[in-house]
């Protein structure tokens, strides 16, 4: 199938005709390959065999535009007029550097779809265009469907499910004009600490998560966009955020191969054809020491609090040529794109300049430097490597060759474009939210209930308590507060976040005498940069009341399945695994009756509840 995109106002489609240069993509190739081991099949077929006709090559890109190739930006895909100071940046870096590609951020569906239009007109060589859609479309396009996590598609226990939700989170994605999707994420989840991933990961058995990575791979790619894993070698077990500091996996190499690289390795068995490094300390694979700047950059969120970074450490992943070359693309012989994580977070910022990060971006064996501080910085800086003999050109047109081969089997060199009009029937369609909804519905997970304490009757009296742990997020949970109005006869309904006055949570329990039942729910979900994961402190003090008033008290949690650690004399938890307004709506209706509770748990709650919990109730209404 083509996929073109037209123009907003007329429909119209603009096409790119074949880039025919006159260096062939089967030498880089050719010399990509070179050192790999003899014996034992590439993961992913060559480029040359799956580009059809003659290939595009690098040989008429100067210097400049080849070093743009293996350089990925990051933008908000939102209304920009033709005078917008951050379009003319984008469309400057598209037109005079030949930037490889775009990410975006809390976009809209065709003001999305406009840009890549205009952005593509522009461009000598077509973009790769890429989403953070880990759980769907809405995930980055508020007005798409938002799904649940990955973890309660794990909860649901349903790979067939797992892969038709990713089937139609990529065919939204194509239909905006985005060919790459950075996903699934492939960490195991067995550190309950973890601030960043948790939920995001399928849960804490390697060989179950790797099941769930590679049916996601499945319907990614049957969906037409390249399948992400990441965060390589495994982002799971450390309770540091990469995106504050350096994490350090101090693992030796045989527990590496039994845990960490099992889902990688099933995602690259199903055909993955892009990997993410991360910026981890691996110091089992290699123990190459890495500097601390002196005065670290303070350009980006994430590296405001920069000078809190450990000052021990060792090369990132994504900076070693040992984690990069040697195991992934040798000894787990994978062929296809290496991107990095943002290389704006703090993991590398605080050690490395955003010129000589991206050198070392190639010099490891990766190929698309994702988000720099400063494109042009890293875009030079590659260039006076390459000029001053540092960095072997050859390098360099290895991993051109690979952006170029992707393109091509993309099509984007065939059209470049995809009719907006077309947005509407693709993108946000009600099988695609039937989809997801299912995934809410099967994934919530019963850990524990007092006896009798569901279902909720419709005549209850309800003190309905929202703890946040952050006050920017406390809108989130309105439609739990909509959905229980709905149903009971008087909601008494309380928030509380980090900024609440001391006291505020213990004197609910004089609101918990007028209450037929108690329902908490628990908004403490993973975030970049956050760096913490659990109750704020006033939002404990509260459940404690509550718990003290005797009457029946029931905790959701839309985040973190862990927070019964923060509380564990709940009498009953259910766990939704994301506060997205589908899993809040399955979650009432389930706590009410209408719907069965059926999932498992993916992950140890440590002194609480095995991996595989889930007390089944079956529907009443």
């Amino acid at each position: 199938m083509t996929h073109e995109l037209g123009n907003l106002a007329a429909g119209r489609r603009i096409s790119g005709g074949p880039l025919l240069l006159s260096l062939s993509l089967s030498a880089i190739l050719a010399a990509c390959t070179a050192a790999r081991p003899a014996a034992g099949p590439a993961r992913v077929a060559s480029a040359e065999s799956a580009l059809p006709g003659r290939a595009p090559s690098v040989a008429s890109l100067s210097l400049r535009e080849k070093a743009g190739q293996v350089v990925m930006v990051g933008s908000r895909g939102v209304y920009r007029a033709e005078d917008d100071p951050e379009y003319l940046d984008l469309a400057r870096l598209v037109s005079e550097d030949g930037i490889g590609g775009v990410i975006w951020f809390a976009s809209t569906p065709l003001e999305t779809a406009d840009l890549n239009h205009r952005l593509a007109a522009k461009a000598k060589v077509p973009l790769l265009v890429a989403a953070d859609l880990e759980a769907g479309p809405g995930m980055r396009f508020p007005d798409l469907v938002f799904g649940p996590s990955a973890m309660a598609v794990a909860a649901a226990g349903d790979l067939d499910l797992a892969t038709r939700r990713a089937r139609g989170t990529a065919e939204a994605a194509r239909a905006l004009g985005i060919h790459v999707v950075f996903a699934p994420v492939a960490d195991v989840n067995n550190n309950p600490d973890n601030p960043v991933i948790n939920v995001r990961s399928f849960g804490e058995e390697p060989v179950a998560v790797g099941r769930f990575v590679a049916a996601t791979v499945k319907g990614l790619q049957e969906g037409g966009v390249l399948a992400t894993l990441k965060h390589f070698p495994g982002h799971g077990d450390t309770a540091t955020d990469s995106h504050r500091s350096l994490p350090v996996l101090a693992f030796d190499r045989a527990r590496l191969d039994a845990v960490e690289l099992v889902p990688f390795r099933a995602g690259l068995d199903a055909g993955a054809r892009s990997v993410m490094t991360a910026h981890l300390s691996v110091p089992g694979l290699d123990a190459t020491p890495v500097p601390v700047l002196q005065n670290p950059p303070r350009t980006h969120d994430f590296t405001e609090d920069v000078t809190e970074v450990e000052k021990e450490g060792t090369l990132p992943a994504t900076l070693s040529p040992v984690i990069t070359s040697k195991l992934l693309r040798e000894e787990m012989r994978f062929d296809g794109l290496v991107f990095t994580d943002s290389m704006s977070m703090g993991g590398v910022v605080a050690h490395f300049e955003t010129g000589e990060a991206a050198v070392r971006v190639l010099e490891a064996g990766g190929d698309v430097v994702l988000m720099p501080s400063d494109a042009k910085v890293a875009i030079g800086a590659i260039v006076a490597a390459v000029a001053s003999g540092r960095l072997p050109e050859a390098r360099l047109d290895q991993s051109v060759a690979r952006v170029l081969a992707e393109k091509e089997r993309l099509g984007l060199f065939r059209e470049r474009s995809i009719p907006l009009q077309e947005i509407p029937a693709r993108a946000g369609t009600r099988a695609q939210r039937a989809t997801e909804e299912e995934v809410a519905r099967r994934g919530l997970t019963l850990v524990r209930e007092a006896q009798g304490a569901l279902p909720l009757r419709s005549g209850t009296k309800l003190l309905a308590l929202a703890i946040h742990d952050d006050r920017a997020s406390v809108a989130i949970d309105t439609t739990f507060q909509s959905e229980l109005k709905k149903r009971a006869a008087a909601v008494d309904y309380v928030r509380l976040d980090p900024t609440s006055c001391a006291g505020e949570g213990a004197a609910l329990a004089g609101k918990a005498v007028a209450a037929d039942a108690i329902l908490v729910g628990l908004f403490v979900r993973p975030r970049s940069g956050r760096g913490t994961l659990e109750i704020p402190a006033e939002g404990k003090a509260a459940v404690a009341a509550l718990l003290a008033s005797g009457r029946p008290v029931i905790a959701v949690s839309f985040g973190s399945p862990y927070l019964l650690r923060d509380v564990p004399a709940l009498p009953t938890y259910l766990c939704g695994y994301g506060p997205q307004a589908l899993v809040q709506s399955a979650a009432v209706r389930a706590l009410y009756g209408e719907e069965a509770i059926e999932g498992r748990l993916p992950v140890t709650i440590p002194g609480v509840a095995p991996r595989g919990t889930g007390l089944r109730k079956e529907a009443v209404k």
